[in-house]
Formats: C-alpha cells, structure tokens, sequence
C-alpha cells in the first residue's frame, strides 16, 4: 500500500469520528470573528473563541440598531481557513493579508463588493472541521480558501466536499487532495516532482553529475532529497555526500565542513528559509563552491532581500505561474510593500493569488457555490493542461532572475 492510499484510507476513518456528535466547548465571550472587505488583513490581538466558534451575539443594548441608509452587505464572501494562533500564526495572517489585498484591487477595478472572512483551525484536525462547519453553517460563505499543514487540511476538504463548499487549497503540498471530490481545488508542484526536476536540471542542463544533500531527518525535506537522489542516480550521477539533521539543529558547521570535503559539483538543500538563515554561514565559512538548489519556500522576497547575498547563484524552483499571474503578483508586491513597508512572504503571495483566483471565477459565472465550482472547476483544468516540468530561476542581487540554461 502507497503513503498516499494510506491517508486516503485513514483520513475519511479521521473524518468520520471527528463528525460523530460530540460536545464542542462553549465559546467563551469574546468579540466576533473577524470579517473585513478589502480591509488591513490582521485579525484582532483578541484571542478567537474556543474551536473557532463564532462569538455570542452581544447582549441587549450592548449594539446600536442598524442605521435605515446603511449600505448593503457584500454580494459575496470568502471564507479563509488558516492558523491564527499557535506556532503558525503569522503565516496565516501573511495569506489573510494576500486574500485582502486581491478583493481590495478587484473592489478597486469596479469589482462586486466582497468580504473576506478569517477561521482560525489551529493547525488542527479538530480546529480545521469546527472552522469549516462555522464558515459555512453561520457565515455562509460562497468558497473557502486557505488549508496550511497536511491533515487539518484534508480534514477540512473533505468536510467541504460533503457541504458542497468550494475550496481551494493552495499552500499545504498535498498533491492528491483534488482526489477527494469535485468540490476540492488544489495548486502547487509536488515536492516529489519539484525534487526530480532539480536532479533533471542537474544532470541534463548542468552537466553537474556529482551532488550532495543536506535535509532534515523529518517531514517533506527528507521526502525531497529521497527523490532528488534516486533520480540523480537514474540519470548516470553519485550522491557524494549526504547529511541529515535533527529537528531544532542551529549548528551546521559539522555537515556543512564534511559536504565540502566531499567536493560535490552541486548541493541539493531541501530546506526552509527559517532553518537556511542558521545554514547560510556555514557554508560561508566552509567556502563550499557547488551550485546550489533550493525549493520553493526560498521563491520568497522577503527571504532573498535578507540573504540574498549568500545565495547568489542559486538556483530557485518558480512558482509555477503564468505571465498574467507574474504581472498580478508585481501590482502585488508594490502593494504590499507600501502598505506594509517590507516585501511580502510566499504565505502572503500564495493568499493574493487564491484570493484572485476566486475573483475571476465570480466574476466570469456568479458567486453561488454550484456556478463557482463548475468555474474553478474549468480553470483548474486549463492550468493543469499547460503545466509542464517546474522551471527554475537563478538568485542575481538578492532577487530572482530567469535563468537560461545552456
């Protein structure tokens, strides 16, 4: 049996207990979830309600009564479903940045009135169906976009799926979530296929046929540097050295000294930029001169305006989007950076581009749920039709470049 018929056999199991009757704590009182159109994209210091429940209705008198001339609601909302609290909280306040960022240059463009509306999951199984059950029972949203770490995200989609709510997973690398049913959209190169293209870009572009690694001992890096070594290996290359390092190392003079020793031609790095800020002086130190290949958490401008300078040459997977998704995301990176005074994070970018993927498709069929899941539905497939082998850029002056290969 497969990893991947495995979860698909153990996470509908998951599923299932997690939608027995149980008793969900009650909300404590605390304000109301936060619900913005086009506005700043940070949910409030105040810590959410249990479970990502929605909030009490404010006791008698404790509220205005609405205004007669009051402007009319949204036309439509979107649901977004990431961490606000815990260890990857600010991550998803990045996506819930990017999501508003998009509706306020739709709304900018003459676009129909849309708010965006946060869940908290947790990074939880349990947070992640609570946050589905809430967005589509109580806020009635028209899509949900979002989905961060592995199970709460298959967890969610197939809560969604049995809704009939649309969702669009764009962050977590799960490559076999569209599986579940046809009301589940995700994006993204496998890192599986991602790590094969860096040994193809090796061997066949490079000529670079003596590579090491250094990955982590756990989760998706040590997947990536499995498949990036048995396709080296496949194309006629050696693996010359191989580290892997515990979770928590900040010391990687050690590895890094005996992978220079080892002289390889290119050094394959699985690595996200938290833990390549701690590898980056040594390999400075150590002097190693292989040509280095990174993932694509490094495709971040936060990430090469810091370091950049240490990188130069790298080779970088591209995010897999096309010309018009290029231009957006520059109009986005202006943006942000004049709100926000730094460039913004993968996290923040990969929430503009679901923000504006929901967009077009409302735009182009309506925002009820059946007419957006047949459109998201027809783009998803076009994309796909297009998509080739992940290409890669090359870091020049901490930003990324295209880069022509011989």
């Amino acid at each position: 049996m497969t990893l991947g018929s495995a979860k698909l056999l153990f996470l509908p199991l998951l599923w299932l207990v997690a939608c027995q009757p149980a008793r969900v704590p009650a909300p404590s009182p605390g304000p109301a979830s936060p619900a913005t159109t086009g506005a700043p994209a940070t949910p409030p210091a105040a810590t959410p309600a249990p479970g990502g429940a929605a909030a009490p209705t404010p006791k008698s008198g404790s509220a205005k009564a609405p205004r007669e001339d009051a402007s009319p609601g949204p036309e439509a909302k979107i649901g977004v479903l990431a961490p606000f609290s815990g260890p990857y909280a600010g991550h998803g306040r990045a996506y819930l940045d990017g999501v508003n960022l998009a509706v306020e240059a739709a709304q900018t463009a003459g676009g129909k009135a849309v708010a965006v509306v946060p869940a908290d999951d947790k990074a939880l199984p349990e947070g992640a169906l609570i946050a589905v059950r809430r967005l589509d029972e109580a806020e009635k949203v028209n899509c949900i976009v979002g989905g961060f770490v592995g199970g709460p995200t298959w967890v969610a989609a197939l809560e969604c799926n049995w809704r009939g709510v649309p969702f669009l997973a764009n962050v977590a690398h799960e490559p076999e979530l569209g599986s579940i049913g046809p009301w589940i959209f995700h994006e993204g190169a496998p890192p599986a296929r991602t790590a094969q293209a860096a040994a193809e870009l090796a061997t066949f572009e490079l000529r670079l046929f003596r590579a090491a690694l250094l990955f982590p001992q756990e989760g998706e890096g040590r997947l990536q540097a499995s498949e990036f070594s048995a396709r080296i290996a496949a194309l006629g290359g050696r693996i010359v050295a191989s580290e892997a390092f515990a979770p928590g190392t900040t010391d990687f003079t050690a590895p890094v000294r005996r992978l220079a020793g080892a002289n390889p031609d290119v050094l394959y790095l699985p690595i996200d930029t938290e833990t390549m800020r701690l590898v980056l002086p040594a390999l400075v130190v150590e002097g190693l001169e292989a040509r280095l290949i990174g993932v694509a958490a490094w495709n971040s401008s936060r990430f090469l305006s810091q370091c950049g300078g240490d990188l130069e040459g790298a080779l970088v997977p591209d995010t897999e989007l096309g010309g018009e998704d290029r231009a957006a995301l520059g109009r986005f990176e202006s943006a942000y950076r004049a709100r926000h005074g730094e460039a913004p994070s993968r996290f923040a970018a990969a929430g503009y581009i679901a923000g504006q993927r929901v967009l077009e498709a409302m735009a182009a069929r309506g925002s009820e749920r059946a007419a957006l899941q047949a459109e998201l539905a027809a783009r998803t497939a076009a994309r796909r039709a297009q998509t080739t082998a992940p290409r890669f850029l090359v870091v020049k002056q901490g930003a990324l470049k295209s880069f022509p290969t011989p």
